[in-house]
């Protein structure tokens, strides 16, 4: 396990990126206006920001431990580098039907959920014990991480979402 300093360091530094993730995320969705409710094909950038909040409201349910999903390390288990995890994604992935959003949600109604939903991810990271922090999630596609990881995967998830907005607004 982590000394308290390391682990109280890790939580500072993915809170401090979360709120810069968020902030230009939300920027971007505030600069879309009314395109924002419209795609191509695919989902419009507000079903790609509904989609970030409802997957940062499960990981904020998982850390705080009021949903399930987060079980104890298996014996032998050995946190790889974030890195090494994040580099095994595919390019594309379906989400589960639990996190995919109605084709009928606002952009300011996304932006909103958005903002809830990092706010109770953001809490959750912040209370988030060292003790639970060794605690594992299994991702479908990426395997086993930490919930110190969590937050890590929370952040690159947003990046990768706000990516599509900009494409699907052809920025």
């Amino acid at each position: 396990m982590v000394s308290q300093s390391a682990h109280a360091a890790r939580v500072a530094d993915q809170i401090a990126r979360l709120d810069q993730t968020t902030g230009r995320f939300v920027a971007r969705l505030a600069r879309a206006g009314d395109r924002g409710q419209q795609a191509a094909s695919g989902w419009t950038p507000a079903q790609i920001a509904e989609h970030v909040a409802m997957v940062n409201a499960a990981f904020a349910a998982m850390l705080d431990g009021s949903a399930p999903g987060a079980t104890p390390p298996a014996e032998g288990f050995v946190e790889r580098p974030f890195e090494d995890i994040i580099r095994g994604a595919p390019p594309r992935l379906d989400a589960p039907a639990r996190v995919v959003p109605p084709v009928t949600v606002t952009m300011p109604d996304a932006v909103e959920h958005l903002r809830l939903s990092t706010e109770k991810l953001r809490t959750a990271i912040s209370r988030l014990t060292p003790e639970r922090s060794t605690y594992c999630f299994t991702h479908r596609a990426l395997g086993t991480m930490t919930l110190a990881q969590v937050g890590d995967f929370a952040i690159a998830h947003m990046i990768r979402h706000n990516q599509q907005a900009k494409r699907t607004l052809g920025e």
